[in-house]
């Protein structure tokens, strides 16, 4: 018993201290690799992230020939969710490089960052479906998944690093008043993602053919992405996965009106007013 005890109380000392030395070796390394054209696609899950990444990559790299996919995105837009240090495997990438990421580590180094957002209650439903076809678990109902969500801010055993999204928008808000952030909404890229992409090739400094940008508005489509996750797969949903559901699902911006019950839709609008309210939600 007593060195159970003991090495219950090295744990406790060892592993904060293990987990310290991590996050600065993490620190530096993203430091060291970072460079000041990099771009970070930053959201909470399910607001839209990989679907206007894929646009970008289709613009970014001028891909008339169909090289990006749904499947093989992260080889052009990596994901470095919650690994910022995580850059430095990718000098080989030209500026300028944009990664995605869904919990980053130190926002406030990033050189430019665009951030994704959409209507929690629309999130909220995409992000059950996901968990669903992820973790197999067919026995939590919608209303449990979202009470759970709003006590703990994530869902602890599926990823415990999630910001709730109420308080990740407003600190996006905070930030984008004194750094170089563009918020853009889910909702603006279904109205019109040409005007949207052409904003952010501004932003980013590219001067892209109009071609291209009419090839990435066309495929953005979310018939066209079906198709293509039909014929390619999807990269969040390989293999096994992908049978049991689909990672391009309606695409609409209250298409959760039709799966979501009044009372929690409530239960997420009493939680999240003050915020919805600042982004036009409510």
């Amino acid at each position: 018993m007593e060195r159970t005890g003991l090495l219950e109380i090295l744990k406790k000392v060892i592993n904060p201290l293990q987990s310290f030395y991590h996050q600065k070796r993490d620190k530096r390394l993203f430091q060291d690799h970072l460079r000041p054209t990099d771009v970070f696609l930053v959201g909470h899950p399910k607001s839209g992230n990989t679907w206007l990444a894929y646009m970008l990559a289709i613009v970014l790299y001028k891909d008339l020939e169909h090289q990006v996919t749904l499947a093989n995105l992260k080889e052009f837009i990596p994901v470095i969710h919650g690994s910022d240090g995580a850059i430095a495997r990718f000098e080989d990438i030209p500026n300028p490089r944009i990664f995605r990421n869904e919990w980053p580590l130190y926002p406030e180094l990033y050189p430019k960052t665009v951030y994704i957002l959409r209507d929690p209650r629309a999130v909220l439903t995409s992000y059950y479906h996901h968990y669903r076809v992820v973790t197999g678990d067919t026995q939590t109902s919608m209303e449990e998944f979202v009470r759970e969500y709003l006590v703990n801010g994530c869902i602890r055993r599926f990823e415990p690093q999630l910001i709730r999204w109420d308080k990740q928008v407003s600190e996006w808000l905070k930030r984008a008043e004194k750094n170089a952030v563009r918020i853009v909404k889910y909702e603006e890229l279904l109205k019109d993602r040409r005007k949207v992409l052409e904003d952010l090739a501004t932003f980013l400094e590219i001067s892209p053919n109009p071609n291209v940008i009419a090839i990435a508005v066309k495929r953005g489509e979310f018939k066209e992405m079906r198709a293509e996750e039909e014929k390619y797969g999807a990269e969040s949903f390989p293999g096994e996965l992908g049978l049991r559901g689909r990672f391009i699902r309606k695409g609409t911006a209250d298409g959760w009106r039709e799966e979501m019950s009044p009372k929690v839709a409530e239960l997420i609008e009493r939680e999240f007013r003050e915020a919805m309210k600042k982004v036009g939600y409510i």
